[in-house]
């Protein structure tokens, strides 16, 4: 069981990491440095982010279990 929390939060962690540097500069921009700052755009941006990260992670294992990968 250790090993599939291990490889759990590897593809989260990894996950969060790749979107974070494809999608932080633009929606930074796209909302603008005074929304970022003082308003929801930060908080709204890393909420989604998590969860986009969660279902990346959860299809991963999902293919990983389809597939016949021994994660567990």
């Amino acid at each position: 069981m250790i090993k599939f929390w291990l490889i759990t939060i590897l593809i989260f962690i990894i996950s969060t990491f790749i979107l974070a540097k494809l999608t932080l500069k633009s929606n930074r921009e796209e909302t603008g440095e005074r929304i970022w700052r003082f308003g929801y755009g930060r908080s709204t941006y890393w909420r989604l982010l998590t969860l986009c990260s969660i279902g990346i992670t959860i299809a991963l294992i999902f293919i990983f279990h389809w597939i016949g990968v021994p994660i567990v």
